[in-house]
């Protein structure tokens, strides 16, 4: 299964992305800028 978080940096999103990852399916992560993604590089394989 593939989910996709819209907003994976923000406050929702930043806690439902582990809890995702940690059961199994892939997570893609959409955020709005790049500035603050960086944190999520290489903890979430697909951020856009």
């Amino acid at each position: 299964m593939r989910v996709l978080v819209a907003g994976a940096t923000g406050v929702i999103g930043s806690r439902l992305v582990p809890l995702l990852t940690a059961v199994g399916p892939e997570v893609v992560g959409l955020v709005r800028t790049s500035a603050g993604s960086a944190s999520w590089r290489g903890r979430v394989p697909r951020l856009r």
